[in-house]
Formats: structure tokens, C-alpha cells, sequence
């Protein structure tokens, strides 16, 4: 299973970062999404059900950031917990792929290894924050104006756009 990216940063905003990566399994999407703004900081896994099919689909996510946790429907929304609808198998492979994509992709606060490299004077704006870029992947972005992205080939914009529409803003985090 080859993931499909998608990575969005504005350097005018520090700390604004919206990611996810996803892949699909029959009809279904299963993914991680992270996204951290000034006042607030969310990650999850997510599974849409019935995504490619005629009829609405369903956005599952994780309640906290744990594939194994509990789980809600974010659209249609209810509030009820529920089981983690993701397959045992895939489980272990999202859990996979995110620790892959994090090593990657991004840097986050209470990281010890980046802790340590900002006390040896590489600390620059975004080190201050929650959630970042790593500096050495920021050339991999395409700059349109103050918005930097990366995708893959392949990536679903209509992804994109279910999460960022149905993600629930009660559910997130405040930021520190």
C-alpha cells in the first residue's frame, strides 16, 4: 500500500499545518490527518467509508490520537463512541505509515531530538512551535503565494476537502 500525501504550511503563519495521508482499501480510505493553527492542535486516524461510492460517505476518526482508542463519526455526526472500524490488519499498517510520515514530514515540541538541537543553536521561528515542517523538506513544497504544498501523485483533492469540511472544530485541542 503506497500512501497518497498531502501537506499544506503557510511560512507567514507559523505553526499553521494542515497534513494527511491516506490509502485506499476496496471503497473505503484509511488515514492519518494532523492539522495545528495558533489556537488549536488535532491528529487522529480516520477511515471514509463507501468514499468512491454514489452514495454519501461516512468520516470515522480516531477520539484521540490512538488507531486502537475509541472512535466517532464525524459526518453524518453523532456524538456516541464506538469501536474503531478499521480492520486489525490495517490497523497495524496505519500505525506503520504514520510513524513513517511523522519521521518524515514533521517536527512537533516535545520532541527530545529536537530539543537537543535547539539548544545547540539551530532554532529558527518554527522551532517554537507545536507542530512544523522539517527545514530539510520544505524544498519538496510548491510555494504558490504565502501557502507551501506538497502532494503526491494521485492525491484526492475531494479528500482534502471532507475532512477540512466535516472535522469537528468542538473536538480539537487548544494549543499550549
Amino acid at each position: 500500500m503506497q500512501p497518497k500525501v498531502y501537506i499544506s504550511y503557510s511560512p507567514e503563519q507559523p505553526g499553521s499545518v494542515f497534513a494527511l495521508f491516506y490509502f485506499e482499501s476496496g471503497g473505503d480510505i484509511h488515514g492519518w490527518h494532523i492539522e495545528a493553527r495558533n489556537l488549536y492542535f488535532s491528529a487522529a486516524f480516520f477511515m471514509v467509508e463507501h468514499f468512491y461510492a454514489n452514495h454519501s460517505p461516512s468520516l470515522y476518526r480516531s477520539m484521540q490520537d490512538d488507531v486502537y482508542g475509541p472512535w466517532t463519526i464525524d459526518y453524518p455526526p453523532i456524538r456516541d463512541e464506538i469501536r474503531c472500524p478499521v480492520p486489525e490488519a490495517i490497523d497495524h499498517e496505519l500505525e506503520r505509515m504514520q510513524s513513517v510520515f511523522v519521521e518524515e514530514w514533521l517536527d512537533f515540541r516535545n520532541d527530545r531530538r529536537r530539543v537537543t538541537e535547539d539548544r545547540d543553536g539551530h532554532r529558527d521561528e518554527d522551532a517554537l512551535q507545536d507542530v512544523s515542517i522539517k527545514p530539510r523538506r520544505l524544498a519538496r513544497m510548491l510555494r504558490q503565494g504565502n501557502i507551501w504544498t506538497y502532494t503526491t501523485p494521485g492525491m484526492d483533492m475531494n479528500l482534502v476537502q471532507l475532512v477540512r469540511k466535516y472535522w469537528r472544530l468542538s473536538e480539537k485541542i487548544p494549543a499550549r
